[in-house]
């Protein structure tokens, strides 16, 4: 027992109950121990939150914002509009208010400034195409360009995401079920540093639990809005995300046994060095002579097309299984 006061909290792996203001005390200690003892960030960085308006991003601004002084840090946050009606504009407005109560700057890229184009516009068009590939792959392809590009252009040193340790662990399934290697040894704590032009990234709530989270939010009073992304019904992560909670229910632990999985794969797997390789549309870092965003791109917009082929030629869309 901690104190005499009335638990708020069942922590299971703990097997204990805390107070709402030991809870806070616990979960702020844990944040702010991980991103010291992993070396998240380094006095000077300047930090930008990949900020989407949920419970997770919200709170790693949050926290990010409260340890800045402490840590030597600069912290702002940067936030992708996808152009997704009746949703996105709730949530924006949700991180506008923390951001002006935090005096925390925030930019906004959005993917119609980026692209031409709004999320719902490429989500029509998808289904015109017979929905090949899912408005979540679209999606998660150009937030993630876009997030870099506002960092990059904000003199960030780090990107700080709210990925939580659900998120993590639904990931790894994910990529176990496809054996994607790579995405295993690319999905750590912090990412290796591949190219100049990508900002490292970097996860706090790393080893935070997505009930956690929630938690905090509302002892704290972080408001989010309880809206959901209309194209959730798509994504092969809902079934995995449930599955995984319902096994943690009945035994305590598993996703920390999960994670620890994780971390020793990559261990044992290290990966090969590979030399920096561009995007020959784009120039920015790809695997590929084009990069999926412009790939995608390319596929949505006929214009965009154009202008890849005139650089690169002819695009066989089924070699990238897009056909």
């Amino acid at each position: 027992m901690v104190c005499s006061k009335k638990a708020s909290v069942y922590v299971s792996y703990l097997g204990d109950h805390l107070c709402a203001e030991h809870f806070v005390e616990y979960f702020e200690r844990r944040v702010y121990d991980t991103i010291v003892h992993f070396r998240l960030v380094e006095e000077g960085d300047r930090v930008a939150v990949a900020v989407s308006g949920g419970k997770d991003s919200l709170t790693t601004l949050y926290l990010l914002s409260k340890f800045a002084g402490r840590l030597g840090i600069k912290v702002f946050g940067v936030a992708v509009d996808e152009g997704i009606a009746g949703y996105r504009e709730y949530k924006l407005e949700a991180l506008r208010n923390l951001a002006a109560k935090l005096g925390v700057e925030i930019y906004v890229g959005s993917f119609k400034d980026y692209f031409g184009f709004t999320l719902d516009e490429a989500v029509k068009k998808l289904k015109e195409k017979g929905l090949v590939i899912k408005p979540c792959s679209v999606c998660g392809v150009f937030r993630r360009y876009v997030m870099n590009a506002v960092a990059r252009e904000h003199d960030a040193s780090k990107l700080a995401t709210g990925h939580n340790l659900d998120d993590e662990t639904q990931v790894f399934v994910m990529n176990a079920l496809k054996s994607h290697i790579d995405g295993i040894l690319r999905e750590g704590i912090i990412s290796d540093e591949t190219s100049a032009t990508l900002v490292p990234r970097i996860k706090p709530l790393y080893l935070i639990p997505e009930k956690e989270v929630l938690t905090y939010t509302l002892i704290m009073n972080i408001y989010t809005p309880f809206v959901e992304c209309p194209y959730i019904v798509y994504a092969m992560r809902h079934p995995i995300r449930h599955w995984v909670n319902e096994v943690e229910d009945e035994d305590p632990g598993f996703k920390y046994r999960l994670l620890a999985s994780k971390e020793l794969a990559r261990k044992k797997i290290k990966a090969p060095y590979k030399q920096p390789t561009y995007c020959k549309v784009c120039g920015e870092p790809s695997t590929n002579p084009i990069c999926k965003t412009c790939l995608y791109r390319a596929y949505l917009d006929e214009k965009y097309k154009e202008l890849v082929e005139e650089k690169m030629g002819k695009i066989n869309f089924k070699r990238y299984g897009l056909e």
